[in-house]
């Protein structure tokens, strides 16, 4: 199927070279770019929070747009896609009791230990005699050489973890990231590793760094969508914190000794079998939170209207907090996410002047509350308006930088399916290579990160492309600018537009989809995932039911 989809690209290419009216540059400005970006950052749509006012502002401009370029509401007559977010409340825990050798001590809720669950809403959750084991950071990163599990069996078992990464408490610059934190620090990412080895639980030791007091505070307790609350499990039966006092009772009664968080940074460090049970109940419920809705519109195919190529972009950000320190409380949140919206409204724009309609249809799905778990793609994902069976693909855009024009590209999903050979004629078309990532992911989780992900579940091929380095310019302090973005200004009240709000790589990214998309739109082939991917067999077995 390879070959085909090659020949196919190459026949498509040189017909799309000959066309002068196809080109992007022809079809996508930056005037048009900028335009939306100035609109959904400016200071009335208020972050452009979901179930706010912002909202409103947002979704009834993204529609206004659709309905300027002739785009067909794709609901029913209908340009909105409702649905409610809901919210883990956690209702109950017990006591602690844990087991030395023959003895049992109580430890008591919100004194010496805090506890929490996702694991089954309006169920007693119970935990009764399982074995605690020691896996320091419960790192596993192997490109840094470092693995907190070797050698260790955690089923059924509760493992006990460090506070952060190996960098915060060494101190030293060369350790992951000294003391600032890497994605391998965070609480989701342990819960996650410690899930995946079938752990019945994660507890965590205080550290200093935790206000004690906050941690009862359920502001932060999971979201979900509405009839899907596996969204807000960890597949663990609980997670908490134990104060320091109670750590050292469990390694002194299993004679591990005071040294455990010396011989965690140690790179012999070997994970260990704890001399301590744990029994303890749980309960947690749920609540309506708000609704909210995703924009949907569709460019009817003028050859196979049934087919589909889906085009995301979220239109969501975090809104605005009054006790922001300093004047300025927006997040506008420009890059993130107002550069996608805009590329994918283009892009909308584009296709509504071809001429020659494209063969397959044209989804256009602008997300809401993709900052709170990607729950907009979620909802479509799970409740999809037109089959997935019938989606040859999706293409993601979610914060593109302002940046000169980068002639490389990273697609987040590359080397993964038979859309390579598209996207790379697509980006030769513009001078422009694709980054070989040859199977690896990228740092920081980016490939479940974006709303690209529910749709790979289901087994949707996916695009995402972000042009990254190499400056057609030739200036290189362009490639810092992305990077002094990603450290100082990613979800700050900074990621704004500004005077001199350079979109010019963004309109080159929207070009980019755009030529992908259009091929794709064309070809009478169907892409899939490459052989050996896990949602290859996702995707044939839906693909069978046609």
């Amino acid at each position: 199927m390879k070959t085909n989809i090659i020949a196919f690209a190459l026949v498509s290419w040189f017909s799309l070279a000959c066309n002068a009216q196809n080109t992007p540059e022809a079809l996508i400005t930056n005037e048009n770019v900028e335009k939306h970006i100035k609109t959904l950052a400016s200071d009335t749509f208020l972050g452009r929070k979901p179930g706010t006012i912002g909202e409103e502002k947002t979704t009834n401009y993204i529609k206004s747009q659709l309905e300027e370029f002739d785009v067909l509401p794709a609901n029913n007559g209908s340009y909105f896609q409702e649905f409610k977010i809901q919210k883990v409340k956690f209702a109950h825990c017990s006591d602690m009791r844990v087991r030395f050798k023959n003895e049992s001590k109580t430890y008591h809720f919100e004194k010496d230990f805090y506890a929490k669950t996702t694991f089954k809403l309006n169920e007693n959750v119970d935990v009764k005699d399982a074995e605690m084991v020691f896996a320091g950071f419960g790192i596993v990163a192997p490109q840094l050489g470092w693995d907190d599990y070797k050698n260790i069996d955690v089923k059924g078992k509760i493992v006990v973890v460090l506070f952060s990464d190996p960098g915060y408490h060494s101190k030293n610059p060369k350790h992951f990231n000294g003391e600032t934190p890497t994605y391998y620090a965070g609480v989701k990412y342990k819960k996650k590793e410690a899930a995946k080895r079938g752990a019945v639980g994660l507890i965590m030791i205080h550290n200093d760094a935790i206000n004690w007091e906050a941690v009862k505070d359920d502001s932060d307790a999971p979201n979900f969508i509405e009839g899907q609350p596996q969204l807000a499990s960890d597949n663990l039966k609980f997670s908490g914190l134990i104060s320091k006092a109670l750590a050292n009772t469990i390694f002194e009664n299993s004679g591990y000794g005071p040294n455990y968080v010396e011989n965690a940074l140690s790179k012999d460090f070997l994970p260990t079998n704890l001399k301590a049970k744990v029994s303890l109940s749980l309960r947690a419920t749920y609540e309506d939170l708000m609704r909210t809705k995703n924009v949907v519109g569709m460019i009817k195919g003028a050859k196979r209207p049934n087919e589909y190529v889906l085009y995301t972009a979220h239109w969501d950000h975090v809104g605005f907090k009054s006790d922001h320190a300093g004047n300025d409380s927006i997040f506008n949140g420009a890059i993130d996410n107002a550069s996608g919206t805009a590329m994918q409204l283009e892009v909308a724009r584009a296709f509504s002047k071809l001429k020659k309609k494209p063969e397959r249809s044209i989804l256009f799905l602008f997300t809401s509350a993709e900052e709170m778990g990607l729950f907009g793609a979620e909802h479509y994902a799970n409740y999809p308006l037109y089959p997935l069976n019938k989606t040859a693909c999706v293409i993601n855009a979610d914060a593109s930088f302002a940046v000169d024009k980068m002639r490389m590209v990273i697609n987040v999903i590359e080397s993964h399916t038979e859309m390579d050979t598209i996207v790379n004629l697509a980006a030769s078309k513009l001078g422009r290579e694709i980054v070989e990532t040859k199977g690896e992911e990228l740092p920081g989780n980016v490939f479940q990160r974006s709303d690209h992900y529910p749709f790979v579940k289901k087994g949707v091929p996916a695009v995402w492309n972000v042009g990254n380095f190499d400056p057609l310019s030739g200036d290189k302090k362009e490639e810092e600018k992305i990077m002094t973005f990603v450290t100082t200004h990613y979800h700050k009240v900074t990621d704004e537009y500004y005077d001199g709000f350079n979109c010019d790589n963004i309109t080159f990214d929207a070009q980019l989809n755009f030529l992908t998309g259009l091929e794709i739109a064309n070809s009478p082939l169907w892409p899939n995932w490459n052989e050996g991917s896990q949602y290859k067999a996702i995707r044939d077995e839906s693909m069978s039911s046609n």
